[in-house]
């Protein structure tokens, strides 16, 4: 798994997922993502279009890589629907199926 950091704006910062997501990876996406947010970032734009989820219930574990705080807000970009179904009722969190509307919340 690679995340990748194409864009910071404080206090937004865009980060690209690719790879596989297992628990290792998770482990280590989640360090990431606080990482950004212990330097202040409090928007997290995540394109996770080109993860892939090591089976249906990684899917679900992986929502744990989202608990950073309550001043912390993530914006994932092509979630799988398992991954949305868990994601929907949480007001941190931004859903987007596209980059455009990710990206409008951007500017």
């Amino acid at each position: 798994m690679q995340a990748r950091v194409l864009a910071e704006a404080p206090p937004r910062v865009w980060i690209a997922v690719s790879g596989t997501l297992a628990a290792p990876a998770r482990h280590r996406l989640h360090q990431t993502l606080r990482a950004c947010a212990d330097q202040g970032f409090s928007e997290l734009f995540l394109d996770l279009r080109r993860l892939r989820y090591a089976d249906v219930h990684e899917a679900r574990r992986g929502l744990t890589m989202f608990a950073l705080g309550s001043g912390v807000r993530c914006h994932p970009v092509g979630a799988p629907a398992e991954f949305r179904d868990h994601l929907a009722d949480d007001p941190r969190i931004t859903l987007h199926s596209a980059l455009e509307s990710a990206w409008r919340d951007w500017e």
